[in-house]
């Protein structure tokens, strides 16, 4: 994987970390594609956490699974975001909703 995307910590994502990716400058875009509710481990906790997202930059867009560490599962190029970015999101979503681990 690219740079920004070896910067996720191996495990899913938490929401407010998906919260801190949409305000961090290596991505235009963080969008988590389902949600479920979890348990912190040590300290048992309630969390909300995502295994599924869709990153997206001004270059690319990408859809990410997390299977034993995160997985590019779709890459879409784009050259305007303004004019390709929902379509490349569309295309990234349905793969990541139609992995199967």
């Amino acid at each position: 994987m690219s740079e920004p995307l070896d910067s996720l910590p191996d495990r899913p994502l938490r929401q407010r970390e998906v919260t801190a990716l949409n305000h961090a400058d290596a991505f235009s875009l963080v969008v988590p594609v389902d949600r479920e509710d979890a348990v912190e481990a040590d300290t048992r906790e309630p969390v909300v956490v995502t295994e599924r997202l869709i990153l997206g930059t001004d270059d690319w867009v990408k859809g990410l699974v997390y299977d034993d560490g995160w997985r590019a599962v779709e890459s879409v190029g784009i050259d305007d975001p303004d004019e390709e970015r929902y379509d490349a999101m569309r295309d990234c979503e349905a793969a990541v909703t139609s992995y199967d681990a």
